[in-house]
């Protein structure tokens, strides 16, 4: 009697610990669970803008421009989803709720700097150009030499020949911090015909650009030509660019043909 106690009092330690093992275990698992379900809420704030950027990377602080002053595509990343536009005021705004956690004061500076400037260059746009030509693209807004350029565009549905050079499109694709000028082969070089003729010329190539950015936008083009190792007057092809919202020259990057 006495050995058939003792086994059932070591039957229920040993139930007892496996018991405890397995809660332990559980407990530990869901504890990963949780993190990683955390973790997870804070990658989903960012917008995959670049597909060559690891988002548990841009999901942490990072600084708003690179050393040579250009945006960082980081720092657009991390705050991508937190600004929409809306389509009534036509302004891009902040969305506090799907901010990052762990914004930094320098970080919501220049993400206020940049929205600020956007919105005052898409509003002065949007008065400047003829209103079919202006398409909203979810959150950006893209504004074409025509409103057929302005839909492909804003579609995707831009169909080019298969060919390193092409003719290519003129238009603007605004968001909250900068822009995508599109500049065709043609305009590229009128632009260089008409850029020493002065503003009234210059305007008149540029016809899809506002007047007050004018002068900002052919220097602008002056400077991806130049990256792209071509001279305007002889462009074999149109161009594509990225610049921020004051087409600042020292800021223009990605520069690609079309």
């Amino acid at each position: 009697m006495s050995h058939l106690k003792n086994n059932l009092v070591f039957s229920s330690l040993t139930i007892l610990l496996v018991t405890g093992g397995s809660l332990g275990l559980a407990q530990s698992a869901h504890n990963k669970v949780s993190s990683q379900k955390l973790e997870a809420k804070n990658v989903n704030q960012v917008s995959n803008y670049s597909g060559d950027i690891d988002l548990l990377t841009v999901s942490q602080p990072t600084t708003p421009t690179t050393n040579n002053g250009q945006i960082n595509s980081a720092f657009i990343n991390r705050f991508n989803n937190a600004v929409i536009l809306d389509s009534k005021t036509g302004q891009f705004s902040i969305n506090q709720k799907t901010l990052p956690i762990n914004a930094t004061k320098l970080e919501l500076t220049e993400l206020d700097k940049l929205i600020s400037q956007s919105n005052v260059s898409l509003k002065q746009t949007i008065l400047e150009v003829p209103k079919a030509n202006v398409v909203q693209d979810g959150n950006s807004v893209v504004i074409g030499d025509s409103p057929k350029t302005a839909e492909q565009i804003a579609k995707g549905t831009s169909v080019q020949a298969v060919s390193l050079f092409h003719e290519g499109s003129n238009y603007v694709h605004s968001y909250w911090w900068g822009k995508r000028v599109g500049v065709s082969r043609t305009t590229v070089r009128k632009v260089s015909t008409n850029i020493t003729k002065g503003g009234q010329a210059l305007g008149a190539t540029l016809f899809f650009i506002p007047a007050p950015q004018v002068k900002a936008v052919g220097a602008a083009i002056g400077a991806a030509s130049t990256i792209l190792g071509y001279g305007m007057s002889y462009f074999p092809g149109g161009l594509v660019f990225n610049t921020t919202p004051n087409y600042l020259g020292s800021q223009v990057w990605d520069v690609q043909f079309q």
